[in-house]
């Protein structure tokens, strides 16, 4: 308690706004203020996929996979297919449907995140038909978690000879 109290106090000199308490004392300064607003902004379960994406619930069967600097599309799906599989349990051959592509995220406001289910019909998703797609974000577009653990590869194996 007493290391709480002089750590807060540390902060309140650093940042030099303190806020006053009933008893007169003081807490958190705007530094330690910033810190809990941090902390209460973040989604309260994170899974952190083999590719050190993270991934978030977004209700309704779906959940979000928050990109960061340099990520491929392969690696969002890399990170469903870890997330349906270690997270979920469910089976090898689940179908994971792309609900967007990379876009602003709706859970915690990373600029880089692509929503996925598990249930196109409820997401308002059609699913893709199509022999060939460019782009494997394509909204409906489908891997079976297998798969999309397959696009993880170099993290499985990341000392193999590529001759």
């Amino acid at each position: 308690m007493r290391f709480i109290s002089r750590f807060t106090s540390r902060l309140t000199r650093v940042a030099g706004l303190t806020i006053p308490t009933s008893g007169g004392g003081r807490i958190l300064g705007t530094v330690g203020v910033g810190l809990v607003m941090v902390a209460l902004s973040t989604p309260a379960f994170a899974f952190r996929a083999i590719n050190r994406l993270e991934v978030v619930p977004a209700g309704a069967g779906q959940f979000e996979v928050i990109g960061r600097a340099g990520a491929l599309k392969s690696d969002y799906w890399c990170a469903a297919g870890d997330y349906v599989r270690k997270s979920l349990g469910l089976s090898w051959q689940t179908k994971i449907y792309a609900v967007d592509g990379i876009g602003a995220s709706t859970i915690t406001g990373a600029r880089s995140a692509v929503r996925f289910t598990l249930d196109p019909a409820a997401a308002g998703v059609t699913p893709f038909t199509g022999n060939w797609t460019g782009d494997i974000l394509t909204p409906g577009y489908a891997f079976r978690t297998n798969a999309a653990y397959g696009k993880c590869e170099d993290w499985i194996f990341p000392f193999r000879s590529r001759n």
